[in-house]
């Protein structure tokens, strides 16, 4: 009798806290779930670098849709890279495979969307990159990986994939999407 009794106040003081629990309840889950769900006072350079960010975001989709108008109009076949570089494959290369840690030497000729012309390997040289350590047009690298000495490529760069907001300081405007017609000549 006396264990039924122990299990009995047991079992009712187990009910008695569970029911009253609602108001206190401190279970690890749904504290963390108040805590994420509660409204953060943000900083004044928190709410600046969210509306920058929102802003280029805008930007950036608006030359997307730039660059995708551009490519329709002349009928390119191109295919859209996730990071936002459009890339066709005239030529299929056959010889050494450009990874990360090539340095890669191109013919090309390179134009803004408004077709201005702002280089060319016959005039200015071919074009070296080194694949590990490129900085200024990024989009390039992507665009480049995996691709073949003696192919021929088509790519076109968005601004933020190029030389972004300030251009080149030479040829090349500031927010300009690129648009490469390129030689794979040599691969190390």
């Amino acid at each position: 009798m006396r264990i039924k009794l122990n299990t009995i106040l047991f079992l009712f003081i187990s009910i008695l806290f569970v029911g009253c629990g609602d108001s206190h309840n401190n279970h690890y889950a749904i504290v963390l779930r108040e805590k994420r769900e509660a409204p953060k006072n943000k900083t004044n350079e928190e709410k600046v670098d969210e509306a920058l960010l929102k802003s280029n975001q805008i930007v950036n989709e608006k030359e997307i849709q730039q660059i995708k108008g551009y490519v329709e109009r002349r009928n390119w076949k191109m295919n859209q890279l996730k990071i936002g570089v459009f890339v066709e494959e005239l030529e299929r290369g056959k010889g050494k495979v450009i990874n990360a840690n090539s340095v890669v030497r191109l013919n090309c000729k390179i134009e803004l969307l408004d077709t201005k012309q702002v280089f060319d390997s016959k005039i200015d040289g071919d074009k070296i990159i080194n694949m590990g350590k490129e900085q200024s047009v990024i989009g390039l690298v992507y665009a480049l990986e995996g691709k073949a000495e003696g192919g021929k490529l088509r790519v076109a760069i968005p601004s933020f994939l190029a030389y972004g907001v300030t251009g080149n300081g030479d040829k090349i405007p500031k927010r300009s999407s690129l648009i490469y017609e390129i030689e794979i000549k040599e691969v190390k």
